[in-house]
């Protein structure tokens, strides 16, 4: 679509960019999936104690009206409908459909409406030179729901329009040419890398660009229009709880409508960027949704704008003569006309275009939610928006302003994230999608995010950056699930560090706990307690009831005997350490900004960075306080470089302009990241803690820790027993991590005990599993030819923490790798599902595409013959660590083309089997893509010719 350049055209952002989720509007998907768990005979016999118990609880909580955390009853299938999702980080979020539908609403935090409000939608007008209505629509091509508007029309035909998604902007294109319009909407969202402020604000701002294409003058009209979104328990409306009203500022003039979500109060305000003589008065209307919706679509066809709906205005005073005074007893003596309640929301703005012209016009949208209340809970929770315009609910229109002010700066800083990585030619064009559309799951995750400054000291991240938290799924509704976070955190780690080092801290704080109160496991029946000391929880909380308070709301298992938690938290302080260095260099030389540089760490003087940049030695006895004392006070952090991901590990650094000032951080908003070296220091007495803890389960004394014969880690259906590749491979990588901590920070005597730990464990993880082709999923000889995909998980995260010692043999890694691709991927759906949890090989235990007996899908447990998309994204990581490039892009590559075909964007699932059905809608774990971009800007790469995501084993049967 060329259009001619002014205004935004001018910087081609109205223009849909080549890359991203491209629909037309009328797309059909070419593949089926649907949520449908089919247990086999003995995964039902096994696990029918655990589905008994599980009634119970559900049938408990429905009498309680709650809902369970996660809820099997009714699991909801993916809608194949989605595009971008509207809103920044912790404020709720509003689900748009690619075919221009509002849909699936959050806005109490957690809890998702999946309805789709047809009155909530843009209209278009089309008005000639004689000022004639020559078309009119709704800007949707969804079919029209049988609740919507009767008058109201959906005109639009879907194979003249398309849809393109980049996260977080969304482009529709409309080709209207035969009324001499083509006309792009441009969707954008606040959610900016290392921009704490505006990431945090309830808004998104639509931009309607308009160019005219025919010879005659044209009036092009867009009308948003808003009503009541969430009715109560009954979904019925509350118009008697409604409050309405317009206003008109300096920049920009709206309407806002109040009403109650879950007993908070939340505002919707609609606003336009008005022109210097523009009032409201003559662009806005309050109708009633089931009333008078035929008035906005009539006027709107009359008038080409809409005006307020005379009918529900009160008449004009009478004059007090003899002729008015019998006109009105005879007006009295009529029958008055039924005046109804609004509950809803309109407003135009018009666009006047001669033969060539364009012009654009632009509208945002915001939900002030301010205060979030739980049921029984005194505390009063404050948004982290609200820092920076207040808690009363009453900053709709200043966050409708500021966004309409801003919007630009967003795409622009958006633009410079987004460029190093559409660009760089070692990236495939689907990773390229599929990095910027997969990280929709921060804000959309239920996300909160709360303002605690009180109650932290400045020591503390969290009395700037407050406390944050995310759903595990949309179906599983508890907060900062850490076994799934382990793989998700890397979006976090590297776009908002900040948010991570406060999720750290948040569960560094609950590792001392010990509750009292038990509960009963789901699994065995047996009774447990909450929370012990010195291990890390499984979650902070459910939504519906105080999250970081009542912790640990799953109770399928015991989680304190979970092996893989405490383990999870030491590999990601240790990865977390390395990409703070990276965020925040204390040099201002560009060369040193580069991950080789920042690794480069001598043994003779350890942590060395800041003396080999500025040539200043580091006293260690100082800087770092040790275990037993209090935080010291954070040092200040230097400005962030431009396009800092790329920067953080390649070797082309960006030359900045000459005489160009660094940006400077902004308190809250901008680009300061907490300090690498003193985030270490608060975290080490935990991790030392955790590890003497997880060392007993090492019954054996041989420096391996064992399972227990029960699902005690992520995979919670899944027994491993005894030594095990997965969470074995954790705990050695772990150990080693604690090593280099204490390395770092100069604490020699734990040094030498976790060494000498370390060679041990060493030897006997390799003595016990290895196979001579793979690591042994456990010991027993049930499991004997059994390859997990995710039995190198620990090697994975010390390559990402910078790791350069052999830990795990290269060789082993490498055949490990290669097995895992020629059985787990090739073998499993055509090599188009990704990498299937458990693949037992063939007689013999022969391995590779050409193994003999071919093996089989693993079918003991449910989620062995389960492909998990983010362990697929880590496994593909992995291998781009060690030079498996195609190998990585066919795994993850042939999964996300396949969801794309299913139509799984922005309800990205948990997992798939081999039949294209998923289980558990818009997961957490799928974030861990951006493990696979750390991985590729990390290691110098070679430009990879493989079509993208396409398996070279095209003779395999696809059994989708």
């Amino acid at each position: 679509m060329d259009f001619e350049v002014i205004g935004d055209q001018e910087l081609g952002l109205d223009k849909p960019p080549k890359l991203g989720l491209k629909l037309f509007l009328n797309h059909k998907f070419p593949l089926k999936s649907k949520q449908n768990i089919v247990l086999r005979p003995k995964q039902m016999f096994e696990m029918m104690p655990l589905s008994a118990r599980y009634l119970k609880y559900y049938v408990g909580k429905r009498m309680q009206k709650k809902r369970p955390i996660m809820d099997y009853v009714n699991m909801i299938s993916a809608q194949r409908m989605y595009g971008c999702p509207i809103g920044g980080i912790g404020g709720g979020t509003i689900g748009r459909g690619f075919k221009g539908e509002f849909c699936r609403f959050q806005l109490f935090p957690g809890i998702y409406e999946y309805v789709t409000v047809p009155e909530c939608q843009f209209i278009v007008n089309i008005r000639n030179a004689k000022n004639e209505t020559i078309y009119q629509s709704v800007l949707s091509t969804y079919k029209k729901p049988r609740k919507a508007p009767a008058s109201w029309e959906w005109n639009l035909k879907g194979s003249d329009c398309e849809y393109t998604a980049l996260y977080p902007r969304a482009w529709t294109t409309y080709d209207l040419s035969k009324y001499g319009i083509k006309l792009v909407c441009r969707q954008i969202s606040p959610v900016i890398p290392h921009n704490y402020k505006d990431s945090s604000l309830p808004c998104a701002v639509f931009v309607f660009s308009a160019s005219n294409v025919c010879n005659e003058h044209r009036d092009v009209s867009i009308t948003f229009t808003w009503t009541e979104v969430l009715g109560g328990p009954n979904k019925k409306k509350n118009i008697g709880k409604l409050d309405l009203e317009r206003y008109s500022e300096e920049y920009s003039c709206g309407v806002t409508l109040e009403q109650k979500i879950a007993d908070n109060t939340c505002a919707f305000t609609i606003a336009k960027r008005k022109c210097d003589k523009e009032s409201i008065h003559q662009g806005y209307c309050l109708w009633n949704s089931t009333k008078t919706s035929s008035y906005v679509w009539d006027c709107l066809k009359k008038n080409g704008k809409l005006q307020p709906d005379p009918s529900l205005t009160p008449p004009p005073p009478n004059l007090s003569d003899k002729k008015t005074e019998t006109e009105n007893k005879n007006k009295k003596k009529e029958k008055p006309g039924k005046i109804y309640k609004c509950d809803s929301i309109g407003l135009s703005s018009c666009i006047s275009l001669d033969p060539g012209g364009v012009g654009s016009t632009e509208f945002a949208l915001v939900w002030d939610m301010p205060v979030i209340k739980y049921k029984n809970d005194k505390k009063t929770h404050k948004r982290y928006y609200t820092k920076y315009f207040g808690s009363d609910a009453i900053a709709g229109a200043s966050i409708a302003a500021y966004a309409l002010r801003n919007y630009e700066n967003w795409e622009k800083q958006i633009a410079e994230w987004q460029e190093p990585i559409l660009s760089n030619s070692n990236i495939p064009d689907w990773l390229k999608s599929a990095l910027m559309n997969e990280l929709y799951f921060v804000a959309d995750g239920g996300t909160i995010w709360f303002d605690v400054r009180d109650e932290y000291p400045e020591t503390d991240p969290r009395h700037e950056f407050g406390v944050f938290g995310y759903l595990e799924g949309h179906e599983y509704r508890m907060y900062n699930t850490y076994d799934v976070h382990f793989y998700a955190s890397f979006a976090i780690a590297q776009l908002w560090p900040n948010l991570q080092v406060v999720l750290q801290y948040m569960f560094r704080d609950s590792i001392p706990m010990e509750t009292v109160k038990c509960r009963q496991s789901l699994y065995d029946g047996k009774s447990v307690k909450f929370k012990i000391k010195d291990s890390i929880p499984h979650d902070l909380g459910d939504p519906e009831g105080p999250p970081f308070t009542n912790i640990n709301a799953y109770n399928i298992h015991d989680v304190s005997e979970w092996r893989d938690l405490n383990l999870k938290f030491i590999l990601q302080v240790w990865r977390d350490h390395r990409l703070l260095r990276a965020h925040c260099p204390p040099f201002a030389d560009d060369r040193c900004r580069t991950m080789p540089y920042i690794d480069d760490v001598r043994d003779d003087d350890a942590d060395d960075l800041y003396a080999r940049s500025t040539g200043q030695a580091v006293d260690l006895a100082t800087d770092v306080a040790p275990p037993t004392a209090p935080p010291s006070a954070p040092t200040s952090a230097p400005p962030r470089p431009r396009n800092i991901l790329d920067l953080l590990y390649s070797g082309e650094p960006v030359e900045e302009a000459e005489g160009e000032a660094r940006p400077q951080p902004e308190a809250g908003g901008g680009g300061a990241v907490w300090n690498a070296r003193l985030y270490l220091a608060h975290m080490y007495p935990a991790c030392a803690a955790l590890l003497r803890k997880a060392r007993a389960w090492d019954t054996d004394g041989d420096g391996l820790i064992e399972n227990g014969g029960f699902p005690d880690q992520t995979y919670d259906a899944w027994v491993m027993k005894g030594p095990s590749a997965y969470c074995g491979g954790l705990w050695v990588a772990a150990v080693s991590a604690v090593c280099s901590m204490a390395r770092t920070l100069g604490f020699e005597d734990d040094e030498k005990e976790f060494s000498k730990l370390l060679e041990q464990a060493r030897k006997s993880y390799e003595e016990k599993l290895w196979s001579g082709c793979y690591y042994r999923f456990d010991t027993r000889p049930c499991n004997r030819n059994v390859v997990m995909a995710d039995q190198l998980a620990g090697h994975w995260f010390l390559r990402a923490s910078g790791c350069t010692e052999q830990v795990f043999p290269e060789a082993n890694v490498k055949k490990a790798l290669q097995t895992i691709y020629d059985n787990n991927v090739v073998r499993f759906a055509g090599g188009k599902l990704g990498a299937v949890n458990g693949y037992v090989v063939g007689a013999g235990g022969a391995v590779g595409a050409g193994g003999a007996g071919g093996g089989h899908v693993d079918t003991a447990a449910l989620q062995s013959e389960e492909a998990w998309t983010g362990v697929t994204f880590g496994l593909a990581a992995l291998m781009i660590y060690e030079g498996m490039n195609e190998q990585a892009f066919a795994t993850a590559g042939g999964m996300y083309n396949t969801m794309s075909q299913m139509g799984l964007s922005f309800e990205t699932p948990e997992a798939f089997y081999e039949n294209g059905n998923h289980r558990s809608i818009a997961y957490m774990r799928p974030l861990s893509i951006w493990a696979m971009y750390q991985a590729i800007t990390a290691l110098p790469q070679q430009p990879v010719s493989l079509p993208n995501g396409q398996p070279p084993h095209a003779k395999l049967n696809n059994h989708l």
